[in-house]
Formats: structure tokens, C-alpha cells, sequence
């Protein structure tokens, strides 16, 4: 059996990419064969039960961090200041869930590292603190800067010291402006990626008014449509599963070699994820939790989600790979669990390189997964 995807769905496709159509053609249909069909259902679940819901609760998260921040600099007591760290603590978490997915908007518009690279640049910090002019415009400038002062780490360095949290008293007015400026841009950006997967119109009206207050305007593209249909292939609609497990790659690669390997093999014992909050191994622990929610096809899912998830797929082209993908995700995050915490004090301990050598696997195993389908008729 066969479905047909009319010209007229196609079209966003081809706009999106800048195609044209001519004459005739346009009253042509682009015929999917089963194998196709199977695929973008899973490119359009993907996205609608993993991308936009975790999106939606990082940009609800990060506005309550926003406004207990705004609260706290009117108010400074310790109740105020626990609230803020619980919401920056509940908005890291989805924020590392959705570094399974981080092709699209959070790349093209460079949202990843203006609001998560870190060390951050903690001479910056304190440059910018004492800067009484750029206090008077803060989130101008932090919405201006991209690497190492804005967002999740630059208010960490504001609120927390040695794994808990600074008290309420040793935080600076201009140091509560700076984070204001950074909450509030961290909303911001976050809203923006909600928009640009969803669509801007079909985000809360509250959304929608931080994007225009701001003036957001280059969050037109319909990131949703171009998974769904073919993201950045050309209409290729594998390529689009291809890409939804690169991003898998992508990120246990980046914990393996990069979050954990760089630190624990003496490449640069700097480099070293949420330093301050001590949350690092729960970042690497919700990294691959959003890989394994992904493949079995929804937020919090600890098996596959219905018919309509890669692991669902693969246990019907390929069990065994199948398999292997479970099993090795199951190890990663049970290596991970196993590190001495917290990881800015234990990065030389063997069981980090258990955790790292556990990334390999699963990083093979995806690739063997991206294989499987890629030569199925």
C-alpha cells in the first residue's frame, strides 16, 4: 500500500528551501512509498509528543525563573532566592532532555551556546556587574553577547557556590540587576524555541508578547514542517529520522567525549558542566534520559510509546539492534548514576571512564540503528 502527499503540503517543503514549481507540476502528487509513509508518521510523532512538549515546559519554566527572579530583587529573603534555584534547577532539566534534539532553531539561531556555553566567563560576570551603563540595559547586552555570560550558567554563578545555594545576603543589588537581565533573556530565548518549532501563533498569548516585546522577528521558519517533511534534505523524509538520530548521536557523543572525557582525560579540567550547582551529573543523566524518551517516542517514556517511535520501528526491521539500543541506554544512565558525585571533585575517578566507554556503545549502537533503516527496502 501507498500514500500520496499532495503539491499543496509539499509546498511548504519546497518553500522552505527555496524551490520553486512550474507550470503543470503543480497539480502533480509526490508519491510516498510504505516505507516513507511509516517514517514521517514517526517524524511527525517525534515531534509533536517529544519536541514541542519539552520546549513548551522549558520556555514555562524559564518565565517562573524569570519572574521568582524579578521577585527576589524586590525581595530578598531566603525563601525567595530557594524559589529562583528550584525554578533554575527544573528549567536545566528540560533544557539537557532537549539536547537530543539540538538541529533546527537552537542551532540556527545560535540559542545553544548564547544560553548554555559554559565555563562561564566569570571575569565577564564581574566585569558587567560592576558596569553601571550596561546594568541600565542589561538584557539588551546579554541578548547581544553569545559565549559565557548569558543564561543557565551565568545565573548559576550568581546563585550558587560549592553545590548549594549562595545566601540571599552575600548577592549584590547590581549582581541581582545582572540576573534579572539574564532571566529574562533566558525566557526569551527560550520562548523562541517553542515559536519555532510550534509555530508562533499556536504559543501562549504570554509567549507571544515576550517575542514581540522584544521584537523578535526571525521566527518565521516552521521547524515542525521541515522534520515532518524532510528537515534540510530536500523533502527526503529518512533523511529526517536519519537527522532525529544523529541528534541522538550527537549528544552521547558530547557527554562521553566531551562533558565527561575532557575533564576526566586531563584535556582541560576547566571544561567542567554546571561547576557551581554541582549538577553536572544530573546534566549528563538527563542528556541521555532525553535520548531514550526520543526513542521510545515520549516525554517520560520507559518503553516504547505505541507504533509510532524509532524503537517501535526497529523492533520490526531489526530486533536485535533494537535490543542493543535498550540495553546499552539502560547501562549509560546506570554508568552515569554510578560516578562519584559531585563530578568537579571526582572527574579522575575509573568510574567516569566506565561512563565514558558506556557512551561509545550507545553511540554504536545508534549508528547501527541509523544503518538498519537506511538499508531497509
Amino acid at each position: 500500500m501507498k500514500k500520496f502527499l499532495k503539491i499543496s503540503a509539499l509546498a511548504v517543503v519546497m518553500a522552505t528551501f527555496g524551490f520553486a514549481s512550474c507550470g503543470d507540476d503543480d497539480d502533480k502528487e509526490i508519491e510516498l512509498t510504505e516505507k516513507e509513509k511509516e517514517l514521517q508518521v514517526i517524524n511527525e510523532s517525534f515531534l509533536k509528543k517529544n519536541i514541542i512538549p519539552v520546549y513548551k515546559s522549558l520556555a514555562d519554566e524559564a518565565i517562573l525563573l524569570r519572574d521568582a527572579m524579578e521577585k527576589l530583587q524586590n525581595d530578598k529573603t531566603e525563601a525567595n532566592l530557594t524559589a529562583v534555584c528550584n525554578y533554575w534547577f527544573s528549567a536545566r532539566k528540560y533544557w539537557e532532555w532537549s539536547e537530543a534534539f539540538l538541529y533546527g532553531p537552537a542551532d540556527e539561531y545560535d540559542i545553544d551556546p548564547h544560553i548554555d556555553t559554559w565555563p562561564a566567563d566569570i571575569p565577564e560576570i564581574e566585569a558587567m556587574v560592576r558596569d553601571e551603563a550596561k546594568l541600565n540595559n542589561i538584557q539588551q547586552h546579554i541578548y547581544n553577547n553569545v559565549d559565557g555570560l548569558a543564561g543557565f550558567h551565568g545565573l548559576e554563578y550568581i546563585l550558587f557556590r560549592n553545590g548549594s545555594k549562595r545566601a540571599v545576603s552575600e548577592i549584590s543589588t547590581n549582581e541581582m540587576r545582572f540576573a534579572v537581565g539574564v532571566a529574562k533573556d533566558l525566557a526569551l530565548s527560550c520562548c523562541r524555541l517553542e515559536a519555532a518549532w510550534s509555530g508562533k501563533n499556536n504559543i501562549a498569548q504570554k509567549k507571544q508578547d515576550i517575542l514581540a516585546d522584544f521584537d523578535v522577528t526571525d521566527d518565521a521558519d516552521n521547524f515542525g514542517d521541515r522534520l515532518v517533511n524532510g528537515y534540510d534534505r530536500n523533502g527526503d523524509i529518512q533523511g529526517s529520522t536519519s537527522q532525529i538520530i544523529d541528534g541522538f548521536i550527537e549528544i552521547v557523543n558530547e557527554v562521553g567525549a566531551g562533558k565527561i572525557g575532557t575533564a576526566h582525560n586531563g584535556e582541560d579540567v576547566g571544561y567542567i558542566e554546571s561547576p557551581h550547582a554541582y549538577n553536572s551529573i544530573q546534566d549528563f543523566e538527563d542528556n541521555i534520559s532525553g535520548v531514550k524518551f526520543g526513542y521510545f517516542g515520549a516525554v517520560n517514556a520507559t518503553s516504547s510509546a505505541g507504533d509510532e517511535s524509532i524503537s517501535s520501528y526497529l523492533a520490526k526491521i531489526n530486533p536485535e539492534v533494537n535490543r542493543k539500543i535498550i540495553d546499552a541506554i539502560n547501562y549509560c544512565i546506570a554508568k552515569i548514576q554510578a560516578m562519584p558525585k559531585p563530578f568537579v571533585q571526582n572527574y579522575t575517578d575509573p568510574k567516569c571512564g566506565d561512563a565514558i566507554e558506556a557512551c561509545e556503545a550507545l553511540e554504536k549502537a545508534f549508528e547501527e540503528a541509523k544503518r538498519a533503516i537506511e538499508q531497509q527496502d
